[in-house]
């Protein structure tokens, strides 16, 4: 059975061809266009441990040729309104009830390189017995100075005037869909979290650091950068909630998480990183496993305040 790593790496090089971007070097005085696009990751990223037997299956992404890579969901998954997949645990962990609203990396179309990613989201909520809720991005947003365009991919909306056009409504179909996943678990869920994934990295820090979201964590594996807006942003903001930061050693755009982690601290904001040297353009057990950790009070981390309870977006 595959490992976490191994899957999420596995969707990285599918969109690998894409040069990391200018815009998100963290030195950025506003916005940028879209956030940037790492290369493939290296074949010496570190194996982790085997996912548990209650995990779905990992398999291949389906080929652009098959029919089935036009549907957004992988087949084991449940389908939520909007174009949402959910995963329920079979043995949920004890303590409150925890959702991880897990963000995408940029996706081509009818690709089925989204399976990949939500099938290592939904290993990783087993492994923790969380429910996972892995909603969409949306088309007509993504880079454009690259040498092969990947606007019209499905992407999420990193850059001010996206999220003008888009935002309000993605949140809005989070919320419908969340709604719907308490009804078929039977129970609200108490904690809520927000990982991202490259794109959706650089995507769940922007939220975090406007504060859009009454949420009990955020993890930004693979992507997020410490841009001077972002620094802006976090300084003006009150919502603070706890920020865990990932990456890889030998992913090209290493370096826009490691000055992430740089501002966070400069902010004081309640945070926690790790960098694996070995590892590519991925997240890894050891990484899902820390961010698990700090973002639920354990091994030092301060206890987030439960603003997930019954929250919504703002």
């Amino acid at each position: 059975m595959r490992s976490l790593v191994t899957v999420l790496s596995l969707a990285a090089l599918l969109a690998a061809g894409a040069s990391a971007s200018a815009n998100g070097d963290g030195t950025s005085s506003s916005p940028p266009a879209a956030a940037p696009v790492a290369t493939a990751p290296s074949a010496a990223a570190p194996t982790a441990s085997a996912p548990p037997a209650a995990a779905p299956a990992a398999s291949a992404a389906a080929s652009p040729q098959d029919p089935a890579a036009a549907r957004w969901c992988a087949p084991e998954l449940a389908s939520l309104p909007g174009e949402v997949c959910a995963f329920l645990p079979a043995k949920p962990a004890p303590g409150p009830r925890v959702l991880v609203i897990f963000l995408h990396g940029v996706v081509q179309p009818d690709s089925g390189w989204q399976w990949a990613q939500q099938r290592g989201a939904a290993r990783a909520g087993a492994r923790h017995g969380a429910a996972v809720m892995m909603p969409r991005g949306r088309r007509g947003i993504g880079p454009k100075a690259m040498p092969n365009s990947m606007e019209d991919w499905w992407c999420w909306p990193t850059a001010s005037a996206a999220q003008t056009a888009h935002e309000d409504a993605l949140l809005a179909e989070w919320d419908a869909a969340r709604a719907e996943l308490e009804r078929r678990a039977g129970a609200r869920f108490e904690r809520v979290l927000v990982f991202g994934f490259s794109n959706g990295a650089y995507y769940a820090t922007s939220l975090a650091m406007r504060g859009r979201l009454p949420v009990d964590g955020y993890a930004a594996f693979a992507g997020g950068s410490g841009a001077r807006y972002l620094q802006r942003a976090g300084a003006q903001t009150k919502l603070r909630a706890p920020v865990f930061v990932g990456w890889g050693g030998k992913d090209p755009a290493h370096k826009d998480q490691v000055a992430l982690a740089k501002m966070l601290r400069r902010l004081k904001w309640p945070s926690r990183s790790l960098g694996k040297p070995r590892a590519g353009h991925a997240m890894t057990d050891e990484q899902v496993d820390e961010a698990f950790a700090f973002l639920s009070g354990r091994r030092g981390g301060d206890k987030a305040p439960g603003r997930g309870r019954g929250a919504r977006t703002r």
